[in-house]
């Protein structure tokens, strides 16, 4: 009996040593290939010990449910380390060593000659998926590959000609886009984009880039259009020089197809009145226009020819610009009706402050020996344009009346029962007022009135009319025995007005018969 509870005491301690030195020798990582991770309650820990002689080739220790306790432990095998020299002894405490797991970065593969191990790390549940596992397996999608771009569009996206304001139409942006060009960093590099578009003459460019290296784009204005034989538009801009002595005029041909392309570019001189005979007649016509808005009575005649655009035709419509009654439009402001190798038509369009609707006044043009010359002139559009606005304001007549003796006159207006001429009559006479100076012939002014009063009293008035337009234009220099006056009184209205006439219209009537006429009608 003895013997048998000293064996069982013997075995006992044998045992209970053995498990007291294997326990420890795990613990300290002594024993390869198997660890123990720290428990959160003091349950006991199921230890798995790899079988003998298989420390090198460790099979995977079978998986733990998918969504194990929280509180479980887990036994991870790892795969046989290379055998370091012993740690010293530390207490239980201390933290576990790291795994190969915990040390390599899964995104980034090593190359080892161990064998592929399997933990027994919880899986991941539905909610929360492994994003190590998605990190492995996403890959960049593939660049698709880039088309070959030609030199001609890789030159065509690195140059971007934009307007820098909205433009009115198609020709009138590519006159804008041209101007960008010039003011690009690289204008020849533009230039050649434009013409590889087909946007514009090889020649167009060449002028273009040759006026840009003294000038620079300023403002741009439509000057007209014309017809080709072959049905295309012609429409010519002046792109005016902000920074030099030379304008440049641009023509932009639009053909039957609605395509657009810059055709010519020809530098000009800044002043539009500056006509040579090279000059075409769109130019011309340009010019006696310019001369007319400026006043400069001897610039517009020197643009006619014949005798059948009077000289008070040429100051009525000076002096109808000059006091703002009308502008030019700003698209098309001068349109062809007809053209041939001697003769051509235009009409240029007039606005009047806040009325819409343009007015329009004929020139016609002939082919002579120092150039193209206007021969004629058409004012009934203007003058009934005229007319509405003035009986709307009131107090404002058209300054070309018919002369009885044929021809037209200049008229100037005074006010009831007044003999001073008013300023607008000063600064018209103030036009004329060169051109009297230079001429030789004889001038004659006739004062008149209107029908208040006796004859006695509108006879005298008329008079002193006459003397005071005689004596604005002695004081602006012309000849005193170059004019003559005469005072008709009311003997020759303008107008006569109806018995059944309101009011205003009959006041309007006598407002033009209050007035003196210059026959403007003689040799330079």
């Amino acid at each position: 009996m003895k013997r048998s509870i000293i064996l069982f005491l013997v075995t006992f301690l044998i045992t209970a040593g053995i498990g007291g030195g294997l326990y420890y020798a795990i613990s300290q990582g002594l024993v390869p290939g198997v660890t123990i991770k720290p428990r959160t309650e003091t349950t006991a820990i199921p230890l798995e010990l790899p079988p003998a002689g298989t420390e090198a080739q460790q099979q995977p220790a079978p998986a733990e449910p998918a969504t194990p306790a929280p509180t479980q432990p887990t036994v991870t095998e790892q795969p046989a380390p290379t055998p370091e020299p012993t740690p010293e002894p530390t207490t239980p405490a201390e933290p576990e060593q790291p795994s190969l797991t915990d040390l390599v970065d899964p995104a980034e593969p090593t190359e080892t000659n161990q064998p592929e191990t399997t933990t027994t790390e919880p899986a991941a549940t539905a909610n929360e998926p492994a994003a190590d596992a998605q990190e492995n397996t996403t890959t960049e999608p593939a660049t698709p590959a880039q088309p070959e771009i030609s030199a001609t569009e890789q030159q065509e996206e690195r140059i971007i000609l934009k307007p820098a304001v909205t433009p009115r139409n198609e020709e009138h942006k590519a006159v804008l886009v041209a101007c960008e060009a010039l003011k690009h960093e690289n204008p020849p590099a533009a230039m050649q984009q434009l013409t590889e578009r087909g946007t514009m003459s090889s020649e167009a460019a060449a002028a273009l880039l040759e006026w840009g290296k003294n000038n620079k784009p300023g403002a741009i204005e439509e000057v007209g259009n014309s017809r080709r034989e072959d049905g295309a538009r012609v429409t010519r801009f002046r792109v005016k020089s902000a920074e030099g002595t030379q304008d440049i005029l641009i023509d932009v041909i639009t053909d039957r197809n609605g395509n657009v392309t810059i055709g010519t570019a020809i530098p000009t001189s800044s002043d539009k009145t500056d006509i040579t005979a090279a000059s075409d007649h769109l130019s011309v016509a340009e010019g006696f226009v310019e001369a007319v808005k400026r006043g400069d009575m001897i610039k517009a005649r020197s643009l006619v020819t014949g005798e059948q655009v009077s000289d008070a035709t040429v100051a009525g419509l000076c002096m109808v610009f000059e006091e703002g009654a009308f502008s030019l439009r700003e698209e098309a402001p001068i349109r062809n009706t007809f053209r041939n190798d001697s003769f051509a038509g235009y009409l240029v369009y007039v606005v009047a402050p806040g009325d819409p609707k343009p007015a329009n006044i004929g020139l016609e043009l002939a082919r002579t020996e120092p150039g193209w010359r206007v021969q004629a002139v058409a004012l009934d559009a203007l003058l009934s344009s005229y007319e509405n606005s003035a009986n709307a304001e009131g107090g404002r007549y058209f300054p070309i009346v018919k002369n009885p003796k044929g021809g037209d006159s200049l008229a100037l207006f005074f006010g009831f029962n007044e003999s001073d001429l008013t300023p607008r009559s000063i600064r018209q006479l103030q036009i004329v007022a060169e051109l009297l100076k230079q001429s030789k012939g004889k001038l004659n002014i006739s004062g008149h009135t209107d029908d208040v009063g006796s004859e006695k009293y509108n006879q005298r008035l008329s008079e002193l009319r006459a003397d005071a337009v005689k004596a604005a234009l002695v004081g602006f220099g012309v000849a005193a025995d170059q004019i003559t006056t005469h005072g008709l009184g009311k003997s020759q209205p303008r107008r006569l007005y109806k018995a059944d006439d309101s009011e205003q219209v009959v006041d309007y009537i006598r407002g033009e018969n209050r007035r003196a006429e210059i026959y403007l009608d003689f040799e330079s």
